[in-house]
């Protein structure tokens, strides 16, 4: 595969191991609409063919394909820093919900603890902390 135009540019599509689908997403955020560059890139990312035979076989200029993988690498790579957001994000709810999880433990075995006498409440709280555990997961 040819080397991206700048040793900084982070190549975040396959070739060979991309699903069609996931091509035709990015493309439609694109103003990509030549058929015969759109079926060379497809043929480059699902097969892992190389580029110059991609563009051989689809008949245009391998800088035009070339152009067209940096714009499809340039999306994925707002894509990339969209989920990075959401997936920081996640963690931070995942990290809220978990000091909480420990509050509420702490306040029902203080309170199954105060109550010695009766069994059949402290095993129900002792539930409680489980099925706590279990949803958060």
């Amino acid at each position: 595969m040819t080397a991206p135009k700048s040793s900084r540019e982070m190549l975040y599509l396959l070739a060979g191991s991309e699903p069609e689908r996931k091509i035709d997403l990015l493309l439609s955020l694109t103003r990509i609409t030549s058929e015969p560059t759109i079926a060379a890139l497809k043929l480059h990312y699902t097969t892992g063919l190389d580029p110059e035979r991609c563009a051989a076989r689809h008949f245009i200029e391998l800088s035009n394909l070339m152009r067209a993988q940096t714009t499809l690498n340039s999306i994925m790579g707002v894509i990339e820093a969209i989920k990075e957001l959401d997936w920081e994000k996640h963690l931070d709810k995942l990290a809220t919900a978990n000091v909480r999880i420990v509050e509420l433990e702490q306040l029902v075995s203080m309170a199954a603890s105060s109550l010695e006498g009766s069994e059949l409440l402290k095993k129900h709280l002792m539930d409680a902390i489980s099925n706590s555990k279990e949803h958060a997961a």
